[in-house]
């Protein structure tokens, strides 16, 4: 069967939580698992503000992917931005990061987005790459950003 992209429900954190401590862990982010579970658990709760999806291939789950709406008048309408993508250890390298991507794109056509973003370290030449090979662009501009701290 071939790689879908499954919409997260409640009953799947018990899937999903642990694939998001190892994409933190991967990339050496601070990650509290109760604060993450309360998070995704209000998340899910929202579809409003995006949705998570497990990368599921015959009923095993290759990863997940994040994806928050927001609006540009600059472009003309709603995005999405892919804001966490993450691909296991071992499906790594087989195509899974690639079919997600262009999955998302076929959704963000049908859902009318006007645009996806993403962002990666700078240091992750593989991903840009992956990113690149199925149409994103480096639009020229540079992401800044205000934390609030809270």
């Amino acid at each position: 069967m071939p790689l879908t992209l499954r919409p997260v429900a409640p009953a799947d954190l018990p899937t999903l939580l642990p694939l998001m401590a190892d994409f933190y862990q991967h990339f050496g982010y601070a990650h509290n698992p109760a604060a993450q579970q309360a998070l995704v658990a209000k998340f899910v709760a929202h579809p409003e503000w995006g949705t998570l999806y497990l990368l599921d291939d015959d009923g095993r789950a290759m990863g997940y992917v994040a994806l928050t709406y927001g609006f540009t008048f600059e472009r003309g309408g709603r995005y999405a931005l892919v804001d966490e993508l993450y691909v296991t250890g071992a499906a790594r390298s087989q195509g899974v990061g690639h079919a997600a991507l262009l999955l998302l794109q076929q959704l963000a056509r049908a859902a009318g987005l006007v645009a996806l973003y993403l962002q990666t370290e700078s240091y992750n030449a593989s991903a840009q790459r992956l990113y690149e090979s199925v149409g994103f662009v480096d639009d020229g501009r540079r992401n800044l950003a205000w934390l609030s701290g809270s």
